[in-house]
């Protein structure tokens, strides 16, 4: 939908178009998922060692599903000192987010004898999946390993597609290495996220599964939750911009394609309360479509994907944006604070024109892992809190239990549980 549009004048069928944008349906895949689930839960290796010659073109041995410290040392002559910079300052900036996250212990009650303390505990042992193939992401290395390490995740251990080669990324090496990651493994797709879950002879199982892929991996997340924890299903990346007549039309563009060139599926949507920038911004796109030299990803995109908006006012883009739920938000106002104020279903928020979402995908320290296909409504982006759980600690005197015991008597009584009361009478002296 290029071409802009009123939003007052879209007919409920557009909009549920566009709300729904290309969410995939996972139950066409779930019987080829649940298949190759069952068979890496039943034959471990054997099963991983299959589909890794059949998906991904390798044949490797079981000695060779582990990453070696050797590879590990090779991986940071192979790839440019610019870049292991590069890696040393996104982790030094995520780590500096992340440790401020912690939360503390707290005692939410010491009073009449009653007592409650709030600690809280990491996961145990956490996978990392971190997708490559067409191309190769150390940085999501870093997004997902840095907080889980932050958390005091006892154990991390990360699954990885091999190369044609064999070989694993030497790129995703170095960051997962960096992150101080206890495993490292050369296996993909659905069949790293059924030995994470179930534990293969080589692979171990975990407490939760974390990282995003393709639907083929979504789909398996989405089939091991219960036998283990895991984030929550990614889909295709997104941006909504909204922009006022203050905005620069060529910002509004850039940004535009650059969520657009992460993959065919991607969305791109301009938000605008200027139909004069609405055009402008139409133009650099329709210009951009049709050059032969571009990305044909992103030109895929932009052509299935995009769509131009045009709003009377803050109130009705908050309103739209808010049901649209997007993962990346940038508000390009000039007063930003009244739209930011309105908005609450969304992954990210960038304000300024000196902040694109690319800034903030690498280098500010918030975990680009975020919620798409309007998870933002219920899902926040990941985090330490991904990776700890709250525990509660009570501690009652007698004269705290004998405070609330009417309350368990009454509660007992009419849920029918007799010995719920009897365990708090024999404590107050009753036999």
């Amino acid at each position: 939908m290029l071409e802009p549009v009123r939003l007052v004048e879209l007919e409920e069928k557009e909009l549920k178009k566009i709300f729904s944008r290309n969410k995939p349906n996972l139950k066409i895949y779930k019987e080829n998922v649940s298949k190759i689930l069952e068979d890496v839960k039943r034959n471990g290796d054997k099963a991983i060692l299959k589909y890794t010659r059949l998906f991904d073109g390798v044949k490797i041995s079981r000695e060779k599903l582990k990453v070696s410290e050797q590879e590990i040392l090779e991986a940071y002559h192979e790839i440019p000192k610019s870049l292991i910079k590069a890696i040393e300052k996104a982790s030094k900036n995520l780590r500096k987010i992340h440790e401020n996250q912690l939360p503390k212990e707290k005692v939410l009650r010491n009073s009449d004898g009653i007592y409650v303390k709030q600690v809280f505990k990491p996961v145990e042992s956490v996978g990392l999946y971190i997708p490559c193939g067409k191309a190769s992401y150390p940085s999501t290395a870093l997004m997902l390993g840095i907080p889980a390490k932050v958390a005091g995740v006892k154990k991390l251990v990360a699954c990885t597609p091999p190369t044609k080669t064999g070989k694993v990324n030497a790129s995703i090496l170095v960051a997962l290495d960096m992150v101080g990651v206890d495993e490292i493994y050369r296996v993909g797709g659905v069949q790293a996220i059924g030995a994470l879950a179930y534990g293969t002879q080589t692979i171990p199982k975990v407490a939760k599964i974390v990282g995003p892929g393709n639907i083929y991996v979504t789909t398996a997340k989405m089939m091991v939750y219960g036998e283990v924890g895991i984030d929550f299903p990614a889909g295709p990346s997104e941006i909504m911009v909204f922009a006022d007549k203050n905005a620069n039309p060529n910002l509004v563009f850039v940004d535009m394609v650059s969520q657009a060139e992460h993959d065919s599926s991607s969305v791109s949507i301009l938000v605008t309360t200027s139909e004069n920038l609405a055009y402008k911004v139409k133009e650099k796109i329709l210009d951009f479509v049709s050059k032969k030299s571009e990305k044909k990803v992103a030109k895929d995109a932009l052509r299935k994907n995009c769509a131009i908006i045009v709003v009377e006012n803050e109130e009705e883009a908050a309103c739209f944006i808010n049901q649209f739920a997007p993962e990346h938000l940038e508000i390009l106002a000039k007063n930003p604070e009244k739209i930011l104020s309105m908005v609450y279903n969304v992954g990210l928020v960038s304000v300024g024109k000196y902040t694109p979402v690319a800034v903030g995908d690498y280098a500010v320290g918030v975990s680009h892992v975020l919620p798409t296909s309007q998870a933002a409504i219920f899902h926040s982006g990941l985090t330490v809190y991904d990776f700890l759980k709250p525990v509660y600690i009570q501690k009652l005197t007698k004269r705290g239990l004998q405070k609330l015991w009417k309350i368990v008597e009454a509660f007992s009584k009419v849920e029918g549980l007799d010995w719920h009361a009897k365990s708090v009478k024999k404590r107050l002296g009753e036999r």
